[in-house]
């Protein structure tokens, strides 16, 4: 749980610093304003987690059974 919004969090600091540079300097890194933000998820590709695989598990903890 606490993985997934830290990837999210990562991601959105990253769509915001590259947001913040002017059109030059995107250019001189080879990023165009409009893939921003697709540019930031390949950049954590490797850090997304994992998907939940025992969604039950879950629902009986919460369940407090």
């Amino acid at each position: 749980m606490l993985s997934k919004l830290f990837y999210n969090f990562k991601i959105g600091r990253t769509i915001t610093a590259l947001n913040s540079l002017d059109d030059a300097t995107l250019k001189d890194i080879g990023l165009n304003r409009s893939n921003i933000r697709s540019r930031a998820y390949e950049i954590f590709e490797n850090e997304k987690p994992e998907e939940d695989t025992m969604p039950e598990l879950d629902l009986f903890v919460k369940s407090g059974l």
